[in-house]
C-alpha cells in the first residue's frame, strides 16, 4: 500500500464514515486519484449549495468549486490542481478539526503554492 493511501485510511479510524462507501461515491460521482505521491477524493459543487457537499443524490448544477473531501500525501491540493479534469473558479476543503469550508480562487491557490515552493510543474 502506498503511503498516501495509508494516510487516507487512517482518517477513518474512530469515524462513523465508511472508507468503502466514500470511495464508491467519489468513483461514481466525483473524482478519485491514488498515486505514490497523493490520494485525492473531490467533486465539483456549486458554492450556493456548499452545505450539500456530502449529498450525492443532490445534483450540483453549474458547479463553481472543486470540493476536496480527502487529500493525503505531499502537496496534495496543488497536486489536485495539476490532475483535475477541468478548472473551476474555486477550490475548497474542510479541515479535519472543523466543518468550516475554506475556499480560494483557483488561480490564487496556484500562485500561493508557487510562492511557497510547492509548485512542481
Amino acid at each position: 500500500m502506498n503511503a498516501p493511501l495509508g494516510e487516507a485510511l487512517k482518517q477513518y479510524q474512530d469515524s462513523e464514515r465508511s472508507f468503502n462507501a466514500d470511495l464508491m461515491n467519489y468513483l461514481a460521482r466525483g473524482y478519485l486519484y491514488s498515486g505514490p505521491e497523493a490520494f485525492i477524493a473531490a467533486r465539483p459543487i456549486n458554492l450556493k449549495h456548499a452545505d450539500r457537499w456530502d449529498d450525492f443524490q443532490f445534483e450540483h448544477k453549474n458547479p463553481d468549486c472543486w470540493f476536496v473531501f480527502l487529500a493525503a500525501g505531499r502537496a496534495k491540493l496543488h497536486r489536485f490542481q495539476q490532475l483535475a479534469p477541468f478548472k473551476l473558479p474555486y477550490i475548497g476543503w474542510h479541515r479535519r478539526t472543523d466543518n468550516n469550508l475554506r475556499t480560494y480562487r483557483w488561480e490564487r491557490f496556484a500562485t500561493l503554492a508557487k510562492q511557497n515552493g510547492i509548485n512542481k510543474s
